[in-house]
């Protein structure tokens, strides 16, 4: 089984999950808040983090959540925790934190 990682910065906290995992998966499994109302179903944009490094390591949007973050105006480095999935090595944060 491929296996990626995903860093929370500043919290200082990693996660290894199983490659196309998604950023809020990770989150969920060590405790990591990322704020959420629609249950993952990407219409409510407030998981949206900022990949600090590692983007190439995040699958492109899909259809779903390209969608949600033109209605939500992302930055370029912004995705949408609950629908990015990664497949390598990722760091993330988020204004919250």
């Amino acid at each position: 089984m491929e296996t990626a990682r995903v860093n929370f910065h500043p919290l200082n906290k990693t996660k290894e999950i199983r490659a196309g995992a998604t950023i809020l998966a990770a989150a969920n499994q060590c405790s990591v808040p990322i704020g959420q109302s629609c249950s993952g179903d990407g219409i409510c944009g407030w998981c949206r983090v900022t990949v600090l490094r590692g983007a190439d390591h995040v699958a492109p949007p899909s259809e779903l959540e390209q969608r949600l973050m033109e209605e939500m105006n992302f930055a370029g480095n912004e995705r949408a925790a609950c629908l990015a999935r990664v497949k390598g090595e990722v760091t993330v944060t988020t204004s919250y934190w």
